[in-house]
């Protein structure tokens, strides 16, 4: 078996034991080759051992997560967030497509989160997609990633017309005519862009409240998108939908 070899970073030392324990029993595949316990000691267990794996801890005491990947001038290893409660990182985190795991650690999960990794390390757009996520915790655009086959498109979030679910995948229909096609699921998204001025208006449709031209009340509630695309409006959803319509700039 081939070994991921993995460094742990975390100030609560029970927290690291844990993780430790989990990886050793549920993802045998990861080889934990060191610890640390702030920023500072981060960067030089890093340089010292070379991970290709880092958990990292977004609130440290000397320094975040965040501020451990912006003192590095590159970064060569994959990551898995760990936090407790930070929504606003877990937000920037999601929009770079980059994974990350809540506290306490749930076991499914973990091996969710290694088994996306392995993925990535085949695709080789870490680098890309933690960029994206410094520059979405320091910019007011937004940005989303959506991976595709070979490479990973970084979308500015208020160029998305329109969102439609099909099973496990997600298309994307873009202001410049694109439509991109990605392997996760409507959900996902919805709760990823609901505070981004977009809103689903039907089980298989999410819509950018700027991106409509009209709403027909007839045959049962009907949406016009700015490319043309006539989507049906839930019943459920339209008391809900017309709010959103009357609170948008």
């Amino acid at each position: 078996m081939t070994h991921i070899r993995a460094l742990i970073v975390d100030d609560e030392v029970n927290n690291r034991e844990n993780l430790r324990s989990a990886l050793e029993t549920y993802c045998p595949e990861v080889k934990v080759v060191g610890e640390a316990d702030s920023a500072i000691t981060a960067m030089d267990r890093i340089k010292e051992l070379s991970p290709e794996l880092v958990f990292l801890d977004i609130a440290m005491p000397m320094g975040s997560g965040f501020d451990l990947l912006e003192s590095l001038p590159e970064i060569h290893f994959e990551i898995i967030f760990v936090t407790a409660y930070d929504q606003y990182a877990i937000r920037a985190i999601k929009f770079a497509a980059v994974d990350y795991l809540l506290k306490p650690i749930d076991a499914l999960e973990l091996k969710k989160a290694v088994e996306r990794v392995q993925s990535k390390r085949r695709q080789q757009n870490q680098q890309g997609q933690l960029k994206a996520l410094l520059h979405n915790l320091q910019q007011q655009e937004k940005k989303i990633a959506l991976p595709q086959s070979d490479h990973i498109e970084f979308v500015p979030v208020h160029s998305i017309i329109r969102c439609q679910g099909d099973r496990n995948y997600t298309h994307f229909f873009l202001k410049d005519g694109r439509e991109l096609l990605v392997s996760r699921t409507l959900k996902e998204y919805v709760e990823l862009l609901d505070d981004q001025s977009f809103y689903r208006v039907h089980q298989s449709h999410l819509v950018n409240l700027h991106c409509i031209q009209k709403y027909r009340k007839r045959d049962g509630g009907l949406l016009v998108t700015t490319d043309g695309a006539k989507i049906p409006v839930a019943r459920a959803r339209k008391d809900g939908l017309l709010e959103r319509l009357m609170e948008r700039d």
